[in-house]
C-alpha cells in the first residue's frame, strides 16, 4: 500500500473513531440530563463533557503528530510531487477542522438540551402570582429573574421565579444563543483558518472577510442572547462594537495591509 493510501486509510479511522467516540458522549450526556432536568447539580454534565471532549482532542491531535512523525516522510521518500503532499497534508488539516468544530459544537448543544428540559419542567409548575394589596391573581410570568409587576390596583408585586426558572438561564443563556447561530459560528471559524493559511503580511481581503465573518456572528449571538439578557438588545451595535475592539487592536492592528489602507472597520 502506497504512503498516500496509508494516510488516507488513517485519515478515515480516526474519523471513525472521533464520531464513536462523540456518538458515545452524547448519549452519556442526555443521560445525565434527563437526571437533572427538574433540578439539581448540573455538574455531572460539565464533568461528563470534560472528558468527552479530552479523548476527542487527543484523536484530533493524532492527524497532526501522524504527518510530522511519519506520513510526511513516507510520502516525501516515494517520490510523489509536491502537490501531491501539499493536497495529502490539506485532506488532514480539513479532517482536523471539521473534527474541533464538531467536538466544539457539542458542549452547547447538551446544555441547551437540559436548559430546554429545565423550562418544560418550570412551565409545567407555573403558578399564580397574588397581589399582596387587593388580592387579585393572574398567571406568573415567564421571567429568569427577580422582577417586579403592576397590578391593576396601581400596587407593585414582586415576582421571583424561582431556582428553576433562573436556571434555566444560568445554563442556556450562552448555550441557546450559540445553538442558534452555529452556521454563523461556522463561517467565522472558516474564514479566521482561511486567514492564517496566507503567511505574513496577508492580503487585505482574508482580513476583511474574517472581519464581516465575526461581525455577523456577534450580531446573531447577541441578538439570540438578549432574550435572557435584555439589556443587550439597548443598543446591539455597541454590544458588538465593544465585542470587536479586542480583535481590531490584538489581530487586525499588525495586520500591514489592514493599517495602510486606512483600518477600515466595518462596525
Amino acid at each position: 500500500m502506497s504512503a498516500i493510501a496509508r494516510w488516507d486509510t488513517f485519515l478515515a479511522q480516526i474519523e471513525q473513531r472521533h464520531r464513536g467516540v462523540l456518538a458515545d458522549g452524547e448519549a452519556e450526556g442526555r443521560a445525565v440530563v434527563a437526571t437533572v432536568a427538574a433540578g439539581g447539580d448540573p455538574a455531572p454534565l460539565s464533568h461528563r463533557l470534560a472528558a468527552v471532549c479530552g479523548r476527542l482532542s487527543d484523536l484530533e491531535r493524532m492527524i497532526e503528530d501522524t504527518w510530522h512523525a511519519k506520513a510526511d516522510d513516507a510520502i516525501c521518500g516515494e517520490g510523489h510531487t509536491q502537490s501531491t503532499r501539499t493536497r495529502a497534508r490539506e485532506r488532514g488539516e480539513a479532517l482536523r477542522h471539521a473534527l474541533e468544530d464538531a467536538r466544539d459544537e457539542l458542549g452547547p448543544r447538551l446544555h441547551a438540551e437540559l436548559a430546554r428540559a429545565r423550562y418544560a419542567h418550570a412551565i409545567a409548575a407555573h403558578r399564580l402570582v397574588t397581589c399582596p394589596a387587593c388580592g387579585a391573581s393572574g398567571p406568573a410570568p415567564i421571567a429568569f429573574r427577580a422582577i417586579e409587576l403592576r397590578c391593576g390596583c396601581g400596587a407593585t408585586v414582586p415576582f421571583e421565579p424561582g431556582e428553576l426558572m433562573r436556571s434555566v438561564a444560568a445554563i442556556g443563556t450562552h448555550a441557546l444563543a450559540q445553538e442558534a447561530v452555529v452556521g454563523e459560528w461556522r463561517a467565522m471559524r472558516a474564514t479566521e483558518r482561511a486567514l492564517h493559511r496566507h503567511r505574513p503580511p496577508r492580503p487585505l481581503e482574508p482580513v476583511v472577510e474574517h472581519e464581516r465573518a465575526q461581525i455577523a456572528y456577534w450580531w446573531s449571538y447577541l441578538a439570540n442572547r438578549a432574550q435572557f439578557e435584555p439589556e443587550l438588545g439597548r443598543d446591539l451595535a455597541m454590544e458588538v462594537r465593544s465585542r470587536m475592539e479586542h480583535w481590531y487592536r490584538a489581530s487586525a492592528e499588525f495586520e500591514p495591509a489592514w493599517v495602510a489602507a486606512g483600518r477600515p472597520r466595518a462596525i
